[in-house]
């Protein structure tokens, strides 16, 4: 009876950690040509259907449920229902969000029952492992001069690869403490890889967060076990500090970029603070709130440096501009109820799973951390970890949870299925709209709405699209939908073509001023308006911004930023023989002048077929 017992739990084990490494490996190497964003929205989809998966098995055959502690899963269940059904009433109902809410949340559901069937440092072994994995493949897919090329493993760009790292490093210390020597060096090899590559690929805010986490650990004598004098631990923090402080000379450019943005984004929260401008509302307002900044800072030392922004590189402002004091309150409040539970029963698992929470929590200062999934799933293992489930469930509430698993996993599975042929789809069509097959495929534009209709880079491809096959009326009506959930230059160009093909000269104006202001270091939008003044007649407004771009200082040397002013240089003097020959010439003279169609390179906007 015994032997049956131990062997069932070897088993349901074993299960636990086989489903545990495949959620792993989902958020950290799953990428697919077939989905327009190769390497994310797969990893996305993989994390979904394991989470459907592992909470399908979980209802059908774990016998034993364990209560989760009301308080943190209460405040994450109305988190969740609050960004799900906040814009219901305005956007209509998001499927793709609330396919990724309910999937966290049936994953911190399903974290807490591992965490108690399956012993911790076997789960934090099998975090450390496959990072330590993907740390090896970055390297090795890694090409180029020696710290030129960029190193992104399996993920879009190196703020990714280098989040994964950096929130697993806080996991290898827990085996430098009471475990076999071999386990303790291997460790701190993994430790000193994952630290190395991030350094490697140069991305400041996982160094900055590797600094923060190894300080805190050394500093904690209680549990590193590194027993240093006040005056060691005073000259450790200088020199950290100091080496944090020079990073930012290594991308001076692109630190002050972000002053910018978090000024900007400072202003779109300030219009309202409490309430917040709603969940994915960032894309669609924050450049309207960056050339309003520059209208009114002519002179800002960042004119240079502002570009289309989609993030504004901090997620504690990302979720104050779109939620308000009302989400920072929540995420307040899930701060302290960790550490109040964690001062109450501190412990070594508890302090490395703070510790893990910290180097998200930094990481967030300054980069885009939780836009992967594999984020989230660190972050919640170790907030299962700080709060535990409690004693075994009844009866009654076992049969009950079990039901609601196998219901809730099928249906996000279900879910899934819709939204990931979408996905594909909108690849699939996009492709083709690149082979020159647009009027071909239009026609299925439509019938991807019904799970993209929210999606912004979609409706701006699909108007894109219109705008290439000089359906300008239609490409107009679609990129109305499409501003209220993404907005940036390129949407103003494009608003602006179409406008100017219809001969709305003065919307067309509108809108280039305004992708001028979005982002006065672009040369694009202001050799448009010197175009449109010029075949609307208005001559000396175009001199204007010709003279304007001539000065303009190159940031990126191009060959179309050289054909720009080249342009523009022949615009002025044929305007200048104009001129000449209208006060001193004949009429003749004059004609003879005239720019002929073809004589300069043409530079103007177009639709992708796929999305910036």
């Amino acid at each position: 009876m015994i032997t049956g017992e131990v062997t069932s739990n070897t088993i349901s084990r074993s299960i636990v950690g086989i489903l545990f490494g495949i959620l792993c490996c989902a958020g950290l190497f799953v990428s697919s040509r077939h989905f327009v964003n190769q390497e994310i929205t797969p990893k996305w989809f993989g994390l979904v259907t394991g989470v459907g998966i592992a909470g399908f098995l979980s209802g059908v055959f774990h016998r034993n449920l364990y209560v989760p502690p009301k308080s943190v899963w209460i405040l994450m269940l109305l988190y969740g229902s609050l960004i799900v059904f906040r814009d219901c009433p305005v956007s209509g109902f998001n499927d793709q969000l609330t396919a990724q809410t309910v999937c966290l949340l049936l994953l911190f559901f399903l974290l807490q029952q591992m965490t108690v069937v399956f012993p911790v440092k076997y789960i934090l072994g099998i975090t450390v492992i496959l990072t330590a994995i993907l740390a090896c493949y970055g390297v090795w897919d890694y090409s180029g001069p020696f710290l030129s090329a960029r190193l992104t493993g399996s993920f879009d760009n190196p703020a990714g690869f280098t989040a994964a790292l950096a929130c697993a490093l806080p996991c290898t210390f827990y085996f430098f403490r009471n475990t076999p020597r071999t386990v303790k060096y291997t460790a701190i090899l993994i430790a000193v890889l994952l630290f190395s590559v991030m350094a490697l690929s140069r991305a400041r805010a996982a160094i900055i967060a590797g600094f923060v986490v190894v300080l805190c650990y050394l500093l904690c004598s209680k549990y590193s076990g590194i027993k240093m004098r006040n005056r060691v631990k005073i000259s450790l923090v200088c020199i950290i500090a100091a080496g944090m402080t020079g990073l930012y000379f290594l991308k001076k450019d692109s630190a002050d970029g972000r002053l910018l943005i978090w000024q900007c984004t400072w202003n779109m929260i300030w219009n309202k603070p409490v309430t917040g401008h709603g969940y994915g509302t960032f894309n669609a307002k924050y450049m309207l709130y960056q050339a309003e900044y520059f209208e009114t800072h002519h002179d800002s030392k960042y004119a240079d440096l502002a570009d289309n922004v989609l993030h504004p590189f901090n997620e504690y402002l990302l979720v104050w501009a779109e939620h308000g004091m009302v989400g920072m309150g929540g995420v307040a409040l899930l701060c302290f109820l960790l550490l109040r539970r964690y001062f109450r029963e501190p412990s070594h698992i508890r302090f490395i799973a703070l510790l893990s929470l910290l180097s998200p929590a930094v990481l967030s200062c300054f980069s885009y951390p939780f836009r992967y999934p594999f984020t989230w799933l660190i972050a919640l293992l170790h907030i299962a970890l700080i709060c535990p489930s409690g004693k075994a469930a009844s009866r009654r509430t076992v049969n009950a949870t079990r039901t609601g698993l196998v219901l809730t996993a099928t249906a996000l599975l279900l879910a899934a299925v819709p939204l990931m042929k979408t996905e594909i789809g909108w690849n699939r069509i996009a492709h083709l709209s690149l082979a020159g097959k647009t009027r071909e495929v239009l026609p299925e534009y439509g019938q991807l709405y019904r799970y993209l209709g929210k999606n912004g880079l979609f409706l701006y491809n699909h108007a894109a699209e219109l705008h290439e096959i000089k359906e300008y009326a239609k490409s107009l009506s679609v990129f109305e939908q499409c501003v209220r959930y993404y907005n940036d230059m390129d949407v103003q160009m494009l608003l602006a073509d179409n406008y100017k093909e219809l001969g709305k000269y003065a919307a067309a104006e509108k809108h280039l001023k305004l992708a001028a202001a979005m982002c006065p270091g672009r040369f694009m939008p202001l050799h448009e308006l010197a175009k449109l003044y010029e075949t609307d007649g208005r001559h000396e407004e175009a001199l204007s911004i010709a003279r304007q771009i001539i000065r303009k200082k190159i940031k990126i040397p191009s060959a179309t930023i050289t054909a720009i002013k080249n342009e523009m240089q022949q615009l002025l003097e044929k305007e200048g023989t104009r001129d000449s020959a209208t006060q001193g010439g004949t009429s003749d003279e004059s004609k003879s002048h005239e720019p002929r169609q073809g004589e300069t390179p043409e530079v103007s906007p177009r639709g992708n077929a796929l999305p910036p």
